[in-house]
């Protein structure tokens, strides 16, 4: 859900060139946040969620939550920094070759998993494969890798586009250059786990992997975390970190009383009660809040009915009343991406069609859930729709979501990787993260296409056909792109937002200020 480079030494150029420098050059505000030097100390860091990750397990993964888990316990060949560039993870370093089709990468000796096991390039090939199983819900991301296919349908046993040279040397082809491979590498799916224990029908149960904290305990509502003392990169600061389930008003109470530090998994717009204690720190982040219609439900089935009911959704009035610090939407494509529509489009102006009735599920956790809820189903209503909406536990939800069996939903999509494709791709026939259920031979054509080309300004211009024909399919309703207030405590130091998403905040860097915390203690 959440989802072009020049590999090697060409990739800060490459990057530079692109128009993600516009987002890259936004400003980020922090309000109340210094530089105070901080100590090591044994304060747990408490970070709020939605919920509780999804799955445990990489290949499945399609959910915030999960993500987030995955780029604390877990870690790939390479990592994303603040502002969409790359950086060594496992692999030390890695090269292309000049044809652009095979990518070789070298193995940092020193990573090893929270059992103290070194990770060996078996443990690459094993990982990696798994992502283009039959059981795989993030194929579509790796099927530019050579023998994807004979081995995501089965007729082959091994997949000949991954290899290990030796024992710290790793080997991908390409079934033709393909750029941004190295974003999907730096992703949260992407991880290596130890090949040994994945033989073990339980891993998932008690995971291991290399990242730089390690899984302590896991119960209903909270994971605990604790520093991964053989971690081979940057040491984290923090010591010990608690992923803890709440909806969002529970959260800003917790977090009022100082026992949450972290609400930046909440879209929060600034003007909550929890700012006037604590630090805000404002970015913006590549997203689109959207209704995803599931085209396999009556009535949204019927291209008709879509369009008008997408017309009847009056964005600009939810946005200013529930998010006024947002960006408005006037498409799928976030700011900064090619596709992106920066004017309003005029509305046609459409009669309600006959239908059966509509329902909009919204997560249950959202602050003003009910509000909002009352918001679309009387709006819509009075303009003669027979709507229905349903507040739901995001847990619930996102079970509902991946079975398809949702009509229309309320959530965020996120751009896991800073290329455009990324995005479109959820409307692939063939792509199991399919949402809308589509199958449209244009888009699919258009998709295969941008991944033949090579050349940026051409594959921006294929980009803009494929966002052009997804509004036209009407697949959602695009409400708003995030700007969001990141509410942190005050003893909280060197908390840098990811251009990106929450997922791939870097919280190695984040710190306790130990003398505001004597502080607080004595107020």
């Amino acid at each position: 859900m959440k989802r072009l480079l020049a590999i090697g030494g060409n990739l800060k150029r490459f990057i530079l060139a692109t128009t993600f420098l516009s987002l890259a050059s936004l400003s980020v505000f922090y309000h109340q946040q210094s530089s105070v030097p901080t100590n090591h100390v044994e304060k747990t860091y408490v970070k709020a969620v939605f919920s509780l990750p999804v799955t445990y397990d990489p290949a499945q993964m399609n959910d915030g939550a999960s993500l987030i888990f995955s780029e604390l316990v877990y870690e790939g060949l390479l990592r994303f920094t603040d502002n969409f560039g790359l950086q060594a993870g496992i692999a030390q370093s890695w090269k292309t070759s000049k044809d652009g089709k095979t990518i070789t990468f070298n193995l940092n000796k020193k990573a090893q998993f929270h059992n103290g096991d070194q990770v060996t390039a078996n443990d690459v090939v094993v990982s990696l494969s798994r992502y283009l199983a039959p059981e795989s819900k993030i194929y579509k991301y790796y099927d530019m890798i050579e023998g994807a296919g004979a081995y995501h349908s089965g007729k082959k046993s091994y997949l000949s586009g991954i290899k290990a040279i030796d024992k710290h040397t790793v080997q991908i082809k390409l079934k033709n250059p393909f750029p941004p491979i190295l974003y999907v590498l730096a992703g949260g799916t992407a991880k290596i786990l130890p090949a040994i224990l994945l033989k073990d029908k339980d891993f998932f149960k008690n995971p291991v992997g290399v990242g730089p904290f390690k899984v302590d305990s896991i119960s209903k509502d909270s994971i605990k975390l604790s520093i991964h003392k053989g971690y081979h990169g940057t040491a984290p600061k923090i010591r010990k970190l608690s992923l803890l389930a709440l909806d969002q008003g529970s959260a800003m109470k917790k977090a009022l009383t100082g026992n949450v530090h972290d609400l930046s998994s909440f879209p929060l717009s600034g003007m909550e009660d929890v700012f006037k204690k604590g630090q805000d720190i404002s970015t913006v982040i590549a997203d689109t809040w959207i209704i995803g219609f599931n085209s396999r439900k009556a009535p949204f089935n019927n291209l008709k009915v879509r369009k008008a009911f997408k017309a009847s959704i009056d964005n600009e009035a939810f946005r200013n009343k529930f998010y006024p610090n947002a960006a408005k939407a006037n498409g799928y494509i976030p700011e900064g991406f090619p596709g992106h529509i920066s004017t309003k489009v005029e509305k046609n102006t459409f009669k309600v069609p006959s239908h059966s009735p509509i329902t909009i599920t919204i997560p249950k956790e959202l602050d003003k859930a009910k509000e909002i809820a009352k918001f679309f189903e009387s709006d819509l209503k009075r303009k003669g729709w027979k709507i229905k909406t349903i507040l739901m536990p995001w847990g619930e939800m996102m079970k509902r979501y991946e079975e398809k069996t949702l009509k229309s939903f309320l959530v965020a999509m996120n751009v896991d990787y800073p290329d455009t494709e990324f995005l479109l791709n959820n409307f692939a026939s063939n792509n199991p993260d399919n949402f809308s259920g589509i199958k449209d031979k244009v888009i699919d054509s258009l998709l295969e296409k941008a991944r033949g080309l090579q050349d940026r300004i051409k594959r921006y211009e294929v980009y803009n056909k494929l966002a052009a024909r997804v509004n036209d399919l009407a697949l959602t309703a695009n409400l708003f792109h995030s700007r969001p207030h990141y509410w942190i405590h005050k003893c909280v130091r060197d908390f840098k937002p990811n251009l990106l998403a929450v997922a791939y905040i870097d919280y190695r860097k984040v710190s306790f200020d130990s003398n505001c915390l004597k502080e607080e203690k004595s107020e």
